[in-house]
């Protein structure tokens, strides 16, 4: 039977992982070249699609970090070309609000921002959010996004999964999503290590300070002037600086962690109640 599996992410859940160490090792599946993806999905070239089983792994299909998905535009696209495929399945992986912004904005550093983080998120001088490429908090509420795929193609074709349910627990978690979807991989030759590797602190202080120095690779920040090959280089070194991981440094204050609550409760909740998905214990704002 004709399968198409839509991995879409969301950024900052492990997509990177999954698409190095595990789809490319699936044996019953075709796991599609991320540049076709991109090329029919973003830049709305035709592709040829003929497998009987796909699989499509792009974290992008649910919206950039960075810009909403075009305020949600982009998206919406997406999904409507999804629900095109012959038999189409969703994978969604979501992470609590509080870590997954974190993540996002030290992501940002890492992509050549340089704005402190208030900045980042609010940017309250762009009254026309939808002309910016700039963070939205929308993008990150899942409930919607759900929502809309199940609209779409059906309660039974979309898989939710919590990040955190995979990071800690990485052998059992990969055991259920290979049972839940019939992968056909030997799971002793897995490798489970980490990917994407991520800046120190101090990593994270020097990047700010380059960063002034080239306009890669976000729009939304100040640079003084570009020096050629400065981004390139002191990426691939700062992401060597491995003392103090900036995952644990103090980001995200008091009022912050406050506002991230109030804006993700109710859709938080909405999703334990009319999904049945269980976000307790694991960090979600509740």
């Amino acid at each position: 039977m004709t399968k198409n599996i839509f991995h879409i992410g969301y950024h900052k859940t492990g997509t990177t992982w999954f698409q190095k160490s595990f789809y490319p090792h699936v044996r019953n599946i075709k796991f599609i070249n991320r540049q076709k993806i991109r090329n029919h999905f973003y830049e709305n070239d035709d592709e040829l699609f003929i497998n009987d089983f796909n699989v499509f792994c792009d974290e992008e299909l649910s919206g950039n970090i960075h810009n909403s998905g075009l305020s949600g535009f982009l998206t919406k696209g997406v999904q409507t070309k999804i629900s095109k495929f012959k038999n189409p399945k969703v994978i969604i992986f979501i992470r609590n609000q509080y870590d997954i912004i974190k993540s996002s904005y030290l992501q940002y550093i890492k992509e050549g921002g340089n704005h402190k983080i208030k900045k980042y998120l609010f940017h309250k001088n762009y009254y026309r959010s939808n002309r910016f490429p700039l963070f939205s908090f929308k993008h990150f509420n899942y409930y919607s996004l759900i929502k809309s795929y199940y609209d779409l193609i059906g309660k039974e074709n979309v898989f939710v999964y919590t990040y955190e349910d995979f990071f800690f627990n990485k052998k059992e978690f990969i055991e259920k999503l290979i049972k839940d979807h019939k992968f056909e991989i030997d799971i002793s030759s897995i490798d489970f290590s980490k990917k994407n590797r991520s800046y120190s602190i101090i990593s994270y202080h020097l990047a700010k300070l380059f960063n002034r120095f080239t306009y890669k690779n976000v729009l939304f920040k100040h640079y003084f002037f570009h020096v050629p090959m400065l981004y390139e280089i002191a990426r691939e070194i700062l992401s060597k600086v491995k003392i103090f991981p900036a995952k644990n440094y103090n980001i995200i204050n008091h009022d912050l962690k406050n506002y991230i609550h109030r804006t993700y409760k109710e859709s938080n909740q909405k999703i334990q109640e009319n999904f049945g998905i269980d976000l307790s214990n694991k960090g979600y704002p509740l």
